[in-house]
């Protein structure tokens, strides 16, 4: 990955695998995967978890503290971002002191708002190093954000009222009253019309010869794999037999975006070190940074660590090691907790293009 081609974050081809149709294409192909064979839902959510959602965290800290420039420039931040670990482990302690379960559902439904917001910002980051590539104008750039956010957020509000699975979860009548349902169709027209006009927008900028690929990743990779997720996949769930914790009401949802979100990161980490570590003196994160093969298997390695944790916190009914309803498994879901609330946090002081020179050349943006 040399010399890259202009507009683009690693390559044509390397963009095409992790952003545009590689990502989107095995999103969908796992969603209807598991909608047309529901008993591989476990173990390709364990297989996730292993291959994605633990490389993807391991990532995030290879870039950080496995790096000595990142140790000396941002040691305060490294230092004091780890408190957020603790964060959940903290919450379930005065949980279980004030005998208060409310307390511990704050912190789950804190944590749920978190990383779908996590989610969003991701996306919007990789909109914006399009927009930068593409050198397109203010104004389209205010459009494209305003179209991306407006779109998720509405999508996930929608979400929440109209998928059965989360009537359950949220414990709202399983049968909608008519007039419940006459403003849930109402926002799905809404969110289908801003769809369509968004994508008629772009079709008037690739006639006028404006730069769309921004756009295009905008809607299709985006909100078009989160519609498919959310209206698709979501319609059947609960896919997994007698769920035992509001997660695994959304097991094939949560395996499906988690998928996509995490197969793009890994794409963004691997471009930006392909180019840090290009000529850094030798240190175990120039090793991997060097290397996406080596670093993911690594990564892949050490996400032994994170299958254990989710095998402790037994938010699965296989390889559970507590009862779901015990105090064990709730103490390691607030660690569980704790350790993405890190994630989220320290991902969104790392990943500031418009602040980092040196991630500003990382990804050859002017």
């Amino acid at each position: 990955m040399s010399a890259t081609p202009a507009g683009w974050i690693g390559s044509r081809r390397f963009d095409l695998a992790f952003f545009f149709v590689g990502t989107p294409v095995a999103a969908v192909a796992v969603g209807a995967l598991v909608l047309a064979l529901p008993s591989l839902l476990v173990p390709l959510w364990w297989l996730w978890t292993v291959l994605i959602e633990g490389p993807h965290l391991c990532a995030t800290w290879a870039r950080t503290y496995l790096d000595p420039g990142e140790r000396r420039r941002r040691r305060g931040l490294l230092i004091a971002s780890l408190g957020f670990i603790l964060a959940g482990p903290v919450v379930w302690a005065v949980a279980r002191v004030t005998d208060s379960p409310s307390v511990f559902e704050g912190l789950v439904l804190f944590a749920a708002l978190w990383s779908w917001h996590h989610g969003v910002r991701q996306q919007y980051g990789l909109l914006a190093i399009y927009q930068r590539l593409a050198g397109v104008e203010e104004r389209v750039r205010r459009i494209d954000r305003w179209f991306l956010y407006g779109a998720l957020w509405g999508l996930f509000l929608l979400a929440l009222a109209a998928l059965p699975a989360n009537r359950l979860v949220l414990k709202l009548p399983a049968a909608m009253p008519r007039e419940a349902e006459l403003v849930i169709l109402t926002g799905e027209g809404l969110l289908g019309a801003w769809v369509l006009a968004y994508g008629g927008l772009l079709v008037a900028r690739h006639r006028r010869g404006d730069p769309t690929r921004p756009g295009l990743f905008a809607l299709l990779p985006v909100v078009g794999v989160a519609l498919f997720v959310a209206f698709v996949v979501g319609r059947f769930e609960p896919l997994l037999p007698r769920p035992q914790s509001p997660e695994q009401f959304v097991l094939a949802v949560t395996l499906v975006g988690g998928l996509s979100h995490g197969l793009q990161y890994l794409g963004i980490v691997f471009a930006a070190n392909e180019r840090r570590y290009r000529v850094a003196a030798p240190s175990l994160a120039a090793t991997l940074g060097r290397s996406p093969l080596r670093a993911f298997l690594a990564f892949a390695a050490a996400s032994g660590l994170y299958f254990a944790l989710n095998a402790a916190r037994s938010g699965v009914p296989s390889l559970a090691l507590f009862q779901n309803d015990s105090e064990a498994a709730r103490f390691a879901l607030a660690l569980y907790w704790g350790v993405f609330f890190h994630h989220f946090y320290l991902d969104q002081k790392i990943w500031r293009v418009s602040r980092d020179h040196a991630l500003r050349a990382e990804l050859q943006i002017a």
